[in-house]
């Protein structure tokens, strides 16, 4: 009842925004602080080739998704003292089993005081469902293809001071022979159906190929898209009906000095109405769009970090601003008042959060100014990033078992 007393609360006005924006900052040094450096990165990954199909290798990701998508007794919102998990989970077992008791549903609209917070967190508490994991999974196949070339690479060998001349010539040798196993990370698709392709297989295009990449550099955007609009309401003055602004206007260009009395009262009328004219439509706009902005991929990722980001389904259907306002000040709330020692840490996706961390940077360090980032987030460093997070952990996981990869690209086909 505290929480809903605090943030309750349907139309955003403009006091709204001011405490929601309040609460949006304490969100965000949580989640800096949880940004590390990431770990020095080793090119030793053990790759092995193997013949499969797109599905079947997709399904092999999909699998290890409990171990890189769990939650973790550090994220932000893991609040066991404030909220009650376990009623929580019931509710979400007799939503899906379509029980007859009273439960508070995390799919679907309810007027109960706390269902915008049990939706929410109930996404984040929770396994994935299989859409979401399949589209995780898509997102890691992509990186790992694109980015096996260059992190395949065999280590030079280092030979022992007390090794002879052909033992020194067997292991370049070896490394040579590993090296061109390597080449085969080089291969590209295409379309070529001629004669000289030996293959019962078809080629095409994948439905994993580099959209999936694409569209979470679009999520990115959209962190930073939704944190501007946060960022204008609350920097903005309190609104004024159109009479006090060009009362405004006129007196401003009042105490403005002049030589020529009449010459003035034209400048000042004209000035009046272009500058209200000017912030009428900059309203417009950025009431059009705030009405097309997915405010999801802030708000998780504030709330959720990097695995935020990745529970976001590509189709799933945003919410009013209302309801976002509403639990991130329902989260810093909680966060506020719970005795739980939370260490701020990304434990496996390190990279790709430090990456996010220098895209980030100039807006998030400016809450005063609004401060556009620098540069578009790029795919090819996405897959970089997500690559040698998925392989450090894969190889924490399975010390002594290669990563499998196919052979080649034409072997990734649709069935």
């Amino acid at each position: 009842m505290q929480i809903q007393q605090t943030v309750g609360g349907v139309k955003p006005s403009w006091e709204r925004y001011q405490d929601a924006w309040k609460e949006l900052q304490t969100l965000a040094k949580f989640q800096a602080a949880s940004l590390q450096h990431p770990v020095p990165h080793q090119p030793d990954f053990q790759f092995e080739r193997t013949t499969t199909s797109y599905p079947a290798w997709i399904k092999t990701i999909a699998s290890l998704a409990p171990n890189f998508l769990s939650p973790s007794s550090n994220d932000l919102w893991n609040c066991p003292d404030i909220v009650d998990f376990t009623l929580l989970t019931k509710s979400i077992e007799l939503e899906k089993s379509g029980s007859s008791e009273p439960f508070i549903p995390t799919t679907a609209k309810s007027t109960h005081s706390e269902a915008t917070l049990v939706q929410f967190l109930g996404r984040l508490q929770h396994p994935p469902p299989p859409t979401v994991i399949s589209e995780w999974a898509k997102l890691i196949a992509t990186s790992v293809e694109i980015m096996a070339f260059n992190l395949h690479a065999p280590c030079p060998p280092q030979p022992h001071e007390d090794d002879d001349l052909v033992t020194q010539g067997v292991q370049a040798l070896s490394y040579y022979e590993n090296m061109k196993k390597t080449l085969a990370s080089f291969d590209t698709p295409t379309n070529n159906t001629s004669d000289t392709v030996a293959t019962s297989v078809q080629p095409c295009h994948r439905s994993h190929a580099t959209d999936v990449l694409k569209d979470f550099a679009s999520l990115i955007i959209d962190v930073c898209a939704g944190y501007v609009i946060f960022q204008t309401h609350a920097l903005s003055d309190r609104p004024m009906t159109n009479a006090k602004l060009k009362k405004k206007s006129r007196q401003q260009a009042a105490l403005a000095p002049t030589n020529n009395p009449s010459a003035s009262s034209a400048v000042t009328n004209l000035t009046s109405e272009a500058a209200l004219q000017i912030h009428q439509e900059s309203t417009k706009k950025l009431q059009t769009y705030q009405g097309k902005q997915n405010f999801q991929p802030l708000v998780y990722f504030l709330v959720g970090g990097v695995r935020g980001l990745f529970l976001l389904s590509k189709n799933a259907q945003t919410a009013p601003v209302s309801e976002f306002m509403s639990f991130m000040q329902a989260m810093a709330f909680i966060h506020e008042h719970s005795q739980v020692d939370q260490t701020p840490e990304e434990k496996i996706w390190s990279n790709l959060s430090a990456y996010l961390v220098e895209l980030l940077r100039p807006s998030f360090q400016s809450p005063g100014k609004i401060v556009p980032i620098q540069q578009k987030p790029d795919p090819h460093h996405l897959a970089k990033a997500i690559t040698i997070d998925f392989l450090n952990h894969w190889k924490i996981q399975q010390p002594t078992s290669p990563f499998l990869i196919p052979e080649t690209t034409r072997q990734i086909t649709e069935k």
